[in-house]
């Protein structure tokens, strides 16, 4: 991972898929309809699980070692993560819009857009973490904050540097889900759902 990586830590404990956090990006960073940077899946069902099902936050993950870069057959790569916060960001004007990085990426992160850059190349486009808002002080109208996470109303998203995130996990003592199914090294920190259903029993 980056030195100070980014990450989001996504309570599905929290989640109540009211999907604020995705109307959030999509004014924030003046996303039209045709696509959109985030959205919130569904779990499951699995009813030998409890819950059988919950909603969890899905965004780029902004991977340690991003699929995406590696399917980039633009010389030079038309992405790059940063060393400073580990942020993988497109590079809209090296863009030729081949969509190899959106199939690649496992995660459903990245879509095809209508907007063409100098070129005329279709561009792609994902989850910055609100990258233009990084160098306000917090105390800056609109605060320095991912737009997600400022507009969830029940606090199921936080966003920092990871480390601290995870301190945080350790002292609270909650379970983490494993979402690197890939080798990718993901960044975002996924906390599996406490039981929910009361008198259920899990099935042998």
């Amino acid at each position: 991972m980056a030195e100070n990586q980014l990450a989001f830590l996504v309570d599905t404990d929290r989640c109540i898929f009211c999907r604020s956090c995705v109307i959030a990006c999509k004014l924030e960073n003046h996303v039209p309809d045709k696509w959109q940077r985030n959205e919130v899946v569904l779990i499951g069902p699995d009813q030998t699980k409890d819950p059988a099902m919950f909603p969890v936050y899905m965004n780029c993950q902004h991977c340690e070692m991003p699929a995406c870069i590696a399917a980039c057959p633009v010389e030079g790569k038309a992405i790059e993560k940063r060393e400073s916060d580990g942020r993988v960001l497109i590079k809209p004007e090296k863009c030729d819009g081949d969509r190899f990085c959106e199939y690649a990426c496992p995660y459903g992160a990245i879509r095809i857009t209508n907007v063409k850059n100098q070129y005329g190349f279709y561009i792609v486009d994902k989850c910055t973490f609100c990258v233009h808002k990084a160098d306000r002080p917090e105390d800056a109208p609109g605060g320095n904050k991912p737009a997600c996470m400022t507009k969830c109303p029940t606090g199921a998203l936080d966003f920092g540097p990871r480390e601290e995130l995870l301190a945080r996990v350790e002292k609270e003592g909650r379970e983490m889900i494993d979402m690197d199914t890939h080798g990718q090294g993901p960044s975002n920190i996924f906390l599996r759902p406490r039981v929910k259903r009361a008198g259920w029993k899990k099935q042998s």
